[in-house]
């Protein structure tokens, strides 16, 4: 079993990579990647910790995209250690334009006379400062301050497109992020692409303009899709000749609770290893013959 979707407190999550290394091995976890937000950070501590232990760690991040009236998500995934520089600077542009993101927020929310201080959303309850303040941090200091009964609430009505709280975030395109990705040896896998929105014939087209981008393959297995959704997405990758990978997308914490490391929601995961075997070898060797049969057996 493996896990190609997760979230440290490099982003948006609520476990440190040592914390996740840890949690990883006591499931059994074959393989690990770390997908933070916009952010590497956390990939080198997560190395160190999972130094001679009985795991494989993928080199990772989820990097934010623009493409209109959608709300788009791209992994990139083994990406070569020589060039994890130049996601490094994509970083540190994301933290900046994040950082913008956040005053705003934050001045949104005293606005309604919320007592909330950019001390309570940039520190951790360790006094540990954040690298970078995204929504779930605000989600949970409302939460704990009872401004909100549950995560849910402020998801889909503070911070949804629309709501009190909304910020327009505008992040690179998404033709320009997978090309970014490519050009720097990673695999672009669009992630969970449930929350586009589209369905049946409109996200088959999506992924033949996304393909068209460069884009090599979408997350068929991850925590929000039913077994129905995955068969569909399946089917659409198989038609395009498209890999796919897959991941909890654990955050931790009071960040989307159900989502456990390795298992998803309700223990609706079980990512095989063969599905990073693909990621590691389709440039070399293409697409193996019984790729779609064998991933049937895991939808």
């Amino acid at each position: 079993m493996i896990d190609l979707h997760v979230h440290s407190t490099a982003s948006d999550g609520f476990c440190s990579p040592l914390e996740i290394v840890d949690m990883a091995l006591d499931i059994k976890l074959e393989a690990l990647a770390l997908t933070d937000h916009d952010a590497i950070a956390g990939v080198e501590e997560l190395k160190k910790a999972a130094k001679g232990k009985n795991i494989e760690i993928i080199n990772g991040a989820e990097l934010s995209v623009y493409y209109p009236d959608t709300d788009m998500e791209v992994i990139a995934l083994n990406m070569p250690d020589k060039n994890m520089k130049e996601f490094k600077k994509f970083q540190e542009e994301e933290f900046i334009r994040r950082k913008r993101v956040t005053d705003k927020r934050l001045s949104i929310l005293q606005g309604w006379g919320y007592d909330i201080s950019y001390e309570d959303v940039a520190f951790d309850e360790k006094g540990n400062e954040r690298m970078q303040i995204r929504r779930p941090h605000f989600v949970d200091v409302l939460l704990k301050k009872g401004y909100i009964k549950t995560t849910g609430e402020a998801y889909k009505t503070i911070f949804a497109k629309g709501g009190g709280s909304y910020v327009e975030n505008r992040p690179k395109d998404v033709k320009d992020v997978i090309r970014f990705i490519k050009d720097n040896g990673g695999v672009a896998i669009l992630a969970h692409p449930v929350h586009t929105k589209k369905v049946d014939q409109e996200i088959f087209d999506l992924f033949v303009e996304l393909k068209g981008y460069g884009l090599d393959g979408v997350e068929v297995f991850h925590s929000s899709h039913p077994k129905d959704l995955r068969q569909k997405y399946l089917e659409m990758i198989k038609e395009l000749g498209m890999i796919t990978a897959g991941g909890s997308d654990f955050h931790g914490g009071t960040a989307h609770p159900e989502n456990k490391l390795g298992t998803g929601k309700n223990n609706n995961l079980n990512i095989p290893y063969m599905v990073l075997e693909e990621i590691l070898n389709f440039r070399t060797k293409g697409i193996s013959a019984n790729y779609y049969s064998e991933l049937e057996k895991y939808i």
